[in-house]
């Protein structure tokens, strides 16, 4: 782990309780349905960076099994007092430790911005090779920057990629994924931010 990610993983573990409490309640849940829509029920997907457990009773109420990780420590300790019977396990999502093809569906919103631009590739096709088929659901902050600072309450100033929503199109189809769609939506807390949401499909 390099120092900048190891920065960020502390900078989660120091406020992954009171992270869960912040966002619990502003989770994307119109994405969560038509994630579900796209994946079919009772399908087994996915959770690449689950924080303090944000989402896995999310994408269980709208019918689907989640595998759900986190390299924060802290986080997933809280995920599992969260959901303590929840698929829930440390991981960094650059080198999961799952069989190729093992998933139908990758949710990832606010996942691959905490990656330098030349890293966020690379992951997409770790996800590319764990997943069999299915949809795919990311998110950015919009902008150009790479590595610049976010605040993100209540862990603070935080450094992330930004993306345009051209540059997320382009991204998802050189990944390989098809019917690719992107919306730009504004930040759920009402600051001055806006986020570019991803959709695709993995070709069976």
């Amino acid at each position: 782990m390099d120092d900048l990610l190891r920065v960020t993983v502390k900078t989660y573990d120091d406020c992954a309780s009171a992270y869960l409490e912040a966002w619990k309640d502003r989770r994307p849940r119109d994405s969560a349905r038509r994630f579900a829509r796209m994946a079919g029920a009772d399908a087994l997907v996915l959770d690449v960076a689950g924080g303090p457990g944000l989402d896995v009773r999310l994408l269980r109420d709208v019918g689907l099994r989640a595998a759900s990780g986190d390299l924060s420590a802290e986080c997933m300790r809280v995920a599992r007092t969260f959901f303590p019977k929840g698929l829930l396990a440390r991981w960094d999502y650059r080198s999961l430790p799952f069989a190729d093809g093992q998933f139908q569906g990758i949710w990832a919103p606010a996942a691959l911005q905490h990656l330098p631009r030349r890293g966020i590739p690379p992951a997409m096709r770790e996800f590319r090779r764990v997943q069999g088929g299915g949809p795919i659901f990311v998110t950015f902050p919009e902008g150009e920057t790479d590595m610049g600072l976010l605040e993100d309450p209540p862990a603070g100033s935080v450094q992330v990629t930004s993306v345009t929503p051209e540059e997320l199109r382009a991204l998802l189809l050189r990944m390989g994924y098809v019917d690719v769609e992107v919306e730009s939506r504004p930040d759920p807390r009402g600051i001055p931010l806006r986020w570019s949401y991803g959709w695709g499909m993995s070709p069976a």
